[in-house]
């Protein structure tokens, strides 16, 4: 069984009305947030008495899509949106499936669901997982926070350095004693010689 255009409409429309009598699809986890680049597992297990036709992994808001299915004799299809970035095993009604990274625009919720044969109930649905996908970090990552922090120390040392130099400086030019007036003191001195000279000149006359 191969998934056309019009087969993947019919099975949305047949989600509507999941069954409650003859199974359900467990999916685990219910939400994953990954930086960019990074990959994730999504485990869909089908718990139904019914013989199952196949396994669909449908993206399911931002851009609805069949990304992955896979039949009961494990012959697979794959999006094109995912190629060479989808791996999956199956076993019995088990399926594990790993992707690859992961790019901004694949954030969406991504629900499994089984198909049964043979069954008025077609198709049994998984509570979906909830997948964000953050851009690129740009802070310090695992591997490099010793680096980031000697990088920090360092900045904090030469910083605390140049405040002690330029509080240094401005109290050296606070304490120093100023110059004298060379201008004053040669004024004062003629000054002093003058009342001297006419000082004696009084003397003499008397």
């Amino acid at each position: 069984m191969q998934p056309t255009a019009l087969s993947l409409l019919f099975l949305q429309f047949l989600l509507l009305w999941p069954s409650k009598d003859n199974g359900v699809v467990e999916q685990s986890p219910l939400s994953l947030s990954v930086q960019q680049g990074e990959s994730i597992n999504i485990n869909c297990s089908l718990k139904s008495s019914h013989e199952e036709e196949g396994i669909f992994l449908l993206k399911t808001h931002m851009k609805p899509e069949s990304v992955l299915y896979v039949s009961r004799q494990n012959a697979s299809t794959i999006s094109t949106t995912f190629a060479n970035r989808l791996e999956y095993s199956k076993q019995e009604k088990t399926l594990v499936i790993i992707l690859h990274n992961l790019q901004k625009n694949d954030s969406d919720t991504y629900l499994c669901v089984g198909v049964l044969k043979n069954t008025t109930a077609l198709s049994l649905n998984g509570s979906g997982t909830m997948v964000l996908v953050k851009g690129e970090q740009t802070g310090c990552s695992h591997s490099s926070w010793i680096f980031c922090g000697l990088t920090t120390v360092v900045v904090m040392l030469f910083s605390a350095l140049i405040c002690f130099v330029l509080c240094r400086v401005d109290v050296k030019k606070y304490f120093q004693k100023r110059k004298p007036n060379v201008v004053y003191e040669d004024m004062s001195y003629s000054s002093r010689r003058n009342t001297l000279v006419r000082a004696n000149t009084y003397s003499s006359s008397n």
